[in-house]
């Protein structure tokens, strides 16, 4: 009975290693802070816009564009990596093809 108790959580674990877990809490970390300041960026400018100021408009762009651009290659890079996982289905890729 212990020995049927075991196997059930061998079978049960995560086969990839805390890089590849880590590596996924990142990526989806790096998506959302980077969709949150690309949507900063065009909230801020459209204000700007409204408020017919072409300076605060530039402004919000020069301050915000690098952690945009900084968040989206982390995901980029991450998202590249993880393609390589074996279950690039629980990832979501429904449509990734097998061999």
């Amino acid at each position: 009975m212990t020995e049927e108790a075991t196997d059930n959580k061998i079978t049960a674990r995560d086969p990839h290693g805390p890089a590849s877990r880590f590596a996924l809490v990142l990526f989806k970390i790096s998506l959302i802070f980077f969709l949150l300041a690309g949507l900063c960026i065009v909230l801020g400018q459209a204000g700007a816009l409204i408020a017919a100021d072409a300076t605060l408009a530039r402004t919000i762009k020069t301050v915000l564009a690098p952690y945009a651009f900084g968040g989206a290659s982390v995901a980029g890079i991450l998202a590249f990596l993880l393609s390589y996982r074996q279950d690039v289905d629980a990832l979501g890729a429904e449509h990734h093809e097998h061999d």
